[in-house]
Parts: C-alpha cells; structure tokens; sequence
C-alpha cells in the first residue's frame, strides 16, 4: 500500500552546509507573540476593505446566487449550495459562501472578516511550514536554529501587495481558501516525516490528506499538490537521491497518473474539445494565449519583486503574442522561463530551497497559465506560487548579507514598505468608484474597464458620465453586449427611449437569451405604452427562466394595465410563491380583489 510505503522511508544521510548566520528565538513565547504581531499587522492594513461592494464575479457567485441563501443549517441545503452553484467544481468554496450568508446575510463585513480571517491562517500555516521545513534532514545543519526565517517568510508574504486581491476581492476566497489548505497539507506532510511515533504519523497523515481533499474541492489549481509532496520529499528527506527516485518510480508514476486524473475529471470526458470551447467567448486564440503567459509570467515576477500600487490593476490590459518574436519580448521570456528551470536543475543539490521554490511556482502557476482559456492575466493567481519563493528570498538574505543584523534591518523595511504600500492600495479597493477609475486609468485601451466604471457611475445617478464611458467601451469594442445593454439602461433613464431600446436591441441580437436585457426592454416598451411587444419579451426571458419573480410581477403589471385581470392575477401570485419577500405582487394584488371580489376566495 502507498500508505504503508510512506510510513517505511528512511531519512537521507545529513548533508553538511555552511550554516547561516540566523539571530535565535526561541520559546513558545516568542512564537506566540510573532504569530500575535502577523495578525495585528494584516487587520490594520485589511481594516479598509472591510466594506468594499460586491464587484465582477461576486455578483454571479455570491450575491445573486440563490443557492447559497441557506436560511437552516441541514445537509441538503449544504449540498444545494456546494454543488448547484455557478462553480460546481469548487464545493468547499460555495459552502463558505452559504455559511457566511446563514450567519449574517449579504453583510458585506461578515464575508471580508473572513476573507481576512483565511488569510491570515494562511500566513501562519505558512509560518510553521517553514519551520519544519528547516528541520529536515537536508536543511537541520544548515539551520540548527531557524531564528526569524519563518517570522520574515510569513510576514512579507502575508503584507506583500499581490495578496490584495486575493483578500479584497470576495470571490478570490476560492483562491486563498485553496492556497491555506495546500499549505496546511504539506505542513501535516513534513510533520508526519519528521515524527517518531506511528500513532502521530498516521494522524499526521490522514490530516494532509483530508487537507489535501479540501484544496482540491475549493478549486482546482490544487491539483499540483501530490506532484510538490513528492517532490519535497525527494528535495528535503531524500537528498536528490536518484537510487530513492528509480526504486519509488511506480509510486512517482501514480502520483503523476493521479495528477492527470483529477486534470481530467475537471475538464471532463473529452478534454480537448473543453479546452477550445472556453475560447470561443475569449479575444484571443490558444496559441496567443499560450505564447502570451510566457510574458506573463515574466510580468508575475516583477509584480513579485516591485509590487508598487502604481503597478497593481484589477484589470490589467495585456497585448497578445502572436509570434515567438511578435513582440520579441516573448522569446526573451520564454528563454528567461526556461534559463529559471535549469538554474533550479543545476542548483538542486547545493541550494535545494532556492530550486524547489523555483519549481514551486512554476509548477504552481501552470494550471492558470497553459492552455485553459482563462483571462490573460490576474494578480491572485500569485498567492500560492510566491510562498515558498519568499522563503527562499529570505534565507539568501541572511546567507548573503553580514553581518546579520542589517539583513534583519533590510527585511524589517522591506516588510514595513510592503505593508504601507498594500494599505494605500486597500484604499482603492476601499471604494467601488475609486477601484474601477484606478482599472480605468490604467487600461484606458480596454472595453471592460470603461464599461465597468460607467455601471457604477449609472448606480449613483451620475448619467452623463455614465453614457460616455459605456460609449468610450464601445467604440473600443463595437460588439460588448454587456456595455449596450447599460447604455440602453442609461438612455431610458435619461429619457431617450428610442436609443434605449437600440441598444437593448443589439444587447438581443449578441445574446439572446439575456434575461436582463429581455426585462429591461419590456420595461421601456412599456413607457413607450407599447404593450403587446413588451408581454412578448417578458414572454421570452420566462421561457429561459421561469423561477424569477420579478419577470413574473413585471407581466402581472402589463397584463393588469392590458385589462386581463385573471392572467395579471395569476402572475402576481407566481410571483410570491418564487419569492414571498417580492415588493411589488402584494400591492397589485390588493387592488386586483378590489377589482375582483368574486376571485377572493379561489
């Protein structure tokens, strides 16, 4: 059996190294009180964000989703939110999502509290990950005494601003969710390989694996975990040892088969054809994108090194590679990428932190970064790459910089800058209008963002302003649905009608199924006293989703106003057995009885 194959390991001789010059702490006390200040220092620089709106794919995965209104805590409620939800492959996220409603609604500060909650948790995982990790056989001589490694590591990695998004940005729980069990599992899986007694190692066991599972369920990217365990166990137990790695082959092939499995499972039974269709609503082609994430990855790593504010964009506007040399830019990356790898193969044995976290975040970023017909570039997809590359940037530091204490010095101001600079950024995140302005400002060359900022403008009554930003998205995109569906809204609002309803005419012609815009044009057909088309559309939008109440009202309203009271009465009444909190079906309703006494009683 594999477990009974772990268990059997023996520790790898000790290689002998230089030993670093680390200050010492020690005792429970200082531990507690370093894990007290990371924590202390995440709040103050978090605090801001802890009212910022719901925004992009918050809308669809919280807010609006339905499935996680969950009002009683039973199973299949559970289960209704884990898996009928937009993202079904990410169970553990959802059911957070519906845990976090059940204790405090849509309360925007119970869902940031525990964004910053995760992260945190993350940081301190992260903390004794590291302290382990200098525990092994390979590192214990180099670092008998581990000193401030694994306080530097998680304190620059929990202020670095990169995490921002991760944390500000409600629906990336899933990504920091994911990262803080990945990183809980391979702490259970160094503590299981150091510990003595077999009743603490299978303990220790079943908890990376149950950790494991729980990264895996909260999204997908933790499908790289099985490939780094393995690998950390070769790196740090086993010495590099290729007499392990040839004897074990059968179990490295089956954590790889496994690997490819869980791949498989989520791009389903024919992954090809998964692959291509998640392009056909993207910009751009497989190959661009492929030859594109060689320069953005590159991009990745100098966000890491000099994450400025000025540098950080919720929306960043990338241009495509179309060639290995249109720009040439892409085979510079592509060759520094591929010089990294090779650093890490050559380096193994004399500094095996430095090329395990070279392959760490490689190795980290290539679901998010390959083939898969995601958005080009998002800064989240960091958070769990850049752990272990800080831990090796912090031990180079106390190799390399003497005496010691300015190399504790530098640190110190590395973190302190990158702590002021993430709360001036959380500043931005802070406000709705602000963060889509600052995406604005920076990717003035893309639709989305324009688009983005005339929606909130149109929120807070500001119309003009609004118009000529969904105009500015158009003319850089002439067929953004999402941006003619809002400047039809902004139209009718201003009372431009005409141009209202063209708009939302060209929304229906590049989706004819958006509910919205098929609501929204009944609606300003109704002011135009236009009905028979209005009771169409509506008609329409409840043959694609005949569960919303508000379709249900608004053709009760027309029907009432057409005179068919019976059918207006029928609508209304469907209305508040979808939603019995619905605003508008009780009052028409009275006045219907009124109307109609004889109906009163059926």
């Amino acid at each position: 059996m594999i477990i009974d194959f772990i268990v059997s390991i023996n520790a790898a001789p000790v290689n002998t190294y230089k030993k670093a010059d680390i200050p010492v702490t020690s005792g429970r006390n200082y531990e507690v009180l370093q894990i007290a200040l990371l924590a202390i220092v995440v709040i103050l620089i978090y605090a801001d964000t802890l009212t910022t709106p719901f925004i992009l794919d918050d809308i669809h995965n919280i807010r609006d989703n339905s499935h996680i209104r969950m009002t009683s805590l039973s199973l299949n409620n559970l289960l209704r939110a884990a898996f009928q939800s937009p993202a079904a492959s990410r169970p553990i996220s959802n059911i957070s999502f519906a845990l976090n409603y059940y204790f405090s609604g849509l309360n925007l500060v119970g869902f940031h509290l525990i964004n910053i909650l995760i992260h945190i948790f993350a940081g301190i995982f992260l903390y004794f990950f590291v302290k382990a990790t200098l525990k092994t056989p390979v590192l214990r001589a180099q670092f008998e005494k581990c000193g401030w490694v694994p306080f530097f590591t998680a304190f620059i990695w929990l202020v670095h601003p990169l995490q921002t998004q991760s944390v500000a940005y409600l629906v990336q729980r899933m990504n920091s969710l994911a990262a803080m069990f990945f990183i809980l599992s391979m702490l259970f899986f160094v503590k299981f390989r150091l510990a003595g007694g077999t009743r603490s190692k299978r303990s220790l066991l079943a908890g990376c694996i149950l950790a494991g599972l729980l990264a895996l369920c909260t999204k997908p990217i933790a499908a790289t975990l099985p490939v780094f365990i393995i690998l950390y166990d070769w790196y740090f137990f086993q010495d590099l040892s290729f007499k392990w790695g040839k004897k074990h082959f059968l179990v490295l092939g089956g954590i790889l088969l496994l690997f490819i499995s869980v791949s498989l499972i989520y791009l389903g039974d024919d992954p090809i054809v998964r692959i291509l269709s998640d392009y056909r609503h993207r910009d751009f082609t497989l190959f661009q994108r492929v030859l594109t994430q060689f320069r953005v990855v590159i991009f990745y790593i100098g966000l890491l090194l000099w994450p400025q504010p000025s540098r950080l964009n919720l929306d960043h506007d990338f241009a495509l590679s179309h060639s290995l040399t249109d720009p040439v830019t892409t085979l510079i990356s592509m060759v520094t990428i591929i010089a990294l790898i090779v650093l890490a193969i050559l380096t193994a044995k004399r500094e095996p932190i430095l090329s395990y976290a070279i392959l760490w975040y490689f190795g980290n970023l290539v679901i998010e970064s390959s083939v898969i017909g995601l958005e080009l570039v998002f800064e989240h997809r960091n958070y769990l790459p850049s752990m272990f590359v800080i831990l090796a940037m912090v031990t180079l530091v106390f190799r390399y910089v003497k005496p010691i204490w300015p190399g504790v010095i530098f640190l110190c101001v590395v973190g302190t800058l990158f702590a002021l600079w993430t709360f001036e950024r959380n500043k931005i995140w802070a406000d709705e209008l602000l963060l889509y302005q600052d995406c604005a400002e920076k990717s003035p060359a893309k639709a989305r963002p324009h688009n983005n900022l005339g929606a909130i403008l149109l929120r807070r009554g500001r119309l003009q302003e609004a118009v000529d930003e969904f105009q500015t998205a158009l003319s850089l995109k002439p067929d953004y649905a999402d941006a003619h569906y809002n400047l039809g809204i902004a139209m009718a609002k201003q009372g431009n009608l005409t141009d209202g309803i063209s708009h939302f005419s060209e929304t229906l012609r590049l989706q004819p199924r958006n509910v919205k815009a098929l609501n929204n044009m009944a609606a300003t057909l109704v002011l135009k006293e236009r009905y028979p088309e209005a009771i169409d559309y509506l008609k329409r939008a409840l043959l694609i989703n005949p569960e919303q109440d508000d379709l249900h009202s608004n053709l009760g309203i027309i029907m009432k106003k057409q005179g068919d009271l019976d059918e207006a009465r029928h609508h209304f009444y469907r209305a508040l057995q979808i939603n019995p909190a619905n605003k508008s079906a009780p009052h028409h309703l009275e006045e219907l009885e009124r109307l109609m006494p004889k109906a009163v009683g059926d």
